[in-house]
């Protein structure tokens, strides 16, 4: 008997869930663990014993270990869609995760700064498999009606990922050390490279786990999208669509803003705030942990009326809003609470503007469209950093920092309400 999930045929009988379980839920998993390993070195960063060891005392060196990894990350997103469409997702999920492995174990053996360069380095290029293959996966294992909740599903592991790995790391490495933090996430990841070949497949007919009428339900989804992707099948014409780059403009400026107001936020509450450090972590968790209800929420919602920028501009609307509030509350607990909505809505806009690419891209080239994709908008979300951090040197406040990726939030918002007149 072939192996579990290998064979081309389907069970027959009443209809399954095998997308949900065999790709919903290792999607999901994956994104948050590598949201983990990525975040794993904001938290070593506070850690004295890892500093001395490496001989950290520079914060542009603390800085450049945060933006190796988005630069490197969006340059893998490039690369890894076209791989992605020419061999397959599934064997590109076992190659970009066996060197994501390879990363956490380097950087655990790491005894120099230029070492701890190669593991992000490393780590940023093979992760950038993800986005790629979760695409690709939810393109041709989901029906359109519901794309959108299988990617809130999935998405939601960026939220996950600091809601359960912040804490874990710091305990880690407070009581056993720093490089036992790597070598614990390069177990976890090897896990993980172990459940993607036993789970995942390319598609639903070479997945024994998917029944007929599941395989049928699937096929009719596809075959209704079919008239409206009929000229999306090949990269050009999909590069060619004004609706791409507005998609790729939404996605970056929201990133911007989430790369920005994520990294700094923590600093702002403990320094302008005066929340006390462990605090504005919890706060911060807490943000991340709403950040999942209102993702599922908004996913369900607009699988229902299938109008997902109503809800990628109701979401930038919400950023402006909060992070205006949360500035000039003169109310401690109050900043603290709008800095928990800011955050649940940071996220929201990034899966269903992702969604809403499954309307300009077909499954057959959506591997390199996602790529491309990612790979742009991840290089303007390294911009979000330096925005605040350039413009709150100059003016000696955060305030000009978050008032200048207001600007980016506001061009989303815009952008949004076109999308809106189009039908999206």
């Amino acid at each position: 008997m072939s192996q579990l999930g290998t064979t081309a045929t389907a069970a027959t009988g009443k209809m399954t869930k095998a997308r949900w379980i065999q790709i919903g839920l290792p999607l999901l998993i994956l994104f948050t663990v590598s949201m983990i390993d990525k975040s794993n070195i904001n938290i070593l960063l506070a850690n004295k014993p890892f500093l001395q060891d490496l001989g950290i005392k520079d914060g542009a060196i603390k800085g450049t270990l945060s933006s190796i990894f988005l630069i490197t990350y969006a340059i893998g997103q490039f690369g890894w869609g076209f791989v992605v469409d020419r061999i397959g997702a599934f064997k590109s999920g076992l190659i970009g995760i066996f060197f994501w492995v390879v990363a956490m174990v380097l950087g655990g053996m790491a005894e120099s700064v230029s070492a701890l360069f190669w593991s992000r380095s490393i780590l940023g290029l093979s992760e950038g498999v993800l986005y790629p293959i979760a695409l690709t996966l939810t393109a041709k294992w989901f029906p359109a009606n519901e794309q959108a909740k299988a990617q809130a599903l999935w998405f939601n592991g960026n939220s996950l990922g600091p809601v359960i790995g912040l804490p874990i790391i710091a305990i880690v490495a407070q009581n056993f050390g720093w490089r036992e933090s790597y070598h614990a996430l390069g177990a976890v990841s090897f896990l993980c490279l172990i459940m993607f070949w036993l789970m995942v497949r390319n598609s639903p007919s070479e997945h024994r786990a998917v029944s007929a009428s599941e395989k049928e339900y699937i096929e009719k989804g596809a075959n209704t999208a079919k008239k409206e992707l009929a000229d999306t099948s090949e990269v050009k014409a999909v590069l060619k669509n004004p609706i791409f780059w507005m998609l790729v403009a939404v996605y970056g400026c929201v990133s911007i803003g989430f790369f920005g107001i994520s990294t700094f936020l923590p600093s702002y509450l403990t320094e302008v705030k005066q929340v006390p450090f462990v605090q504005s972590a919890f706060v911060n968790a807490a943000g991340y942990g709403l950040a999942i209800l209102v993702q599922m929420g908004s996913g369900f919602l607009s699988d229902k009326i299938m109008k997902r920028a109503v809800f990628v501009g109701g979401a930038s609307a919400l950023i402006i809003i909060f992070l205006l509030l949360s500035m000039f509350t003169s109310s401690v607990m109050g900043a603290q609470l709008l800095s928990i909505l800011l955050i649940s809505v940071l996220l929201m806009p990034a899966a269903l503007t992702m969604t809403m690419l499954h309307k300009v891209a077909s499954p057959r080239v959506m591997g390199r469209i996602g790529g491309i994709f990612g790979s742009v908008s991840y290089a303007l979300a390294a911009v979000g950093p330096m925005v605040v951090g350039a413009v709150s040197q100059a003016t000696g406040s955060f305030t000009g920092g978050f008032l200048a990726l207001m600007g980016f939030i506001v061009i989303s918002l815009v952008l949004c309400l076109v999308l809106m007149r189009k039908g999206y």
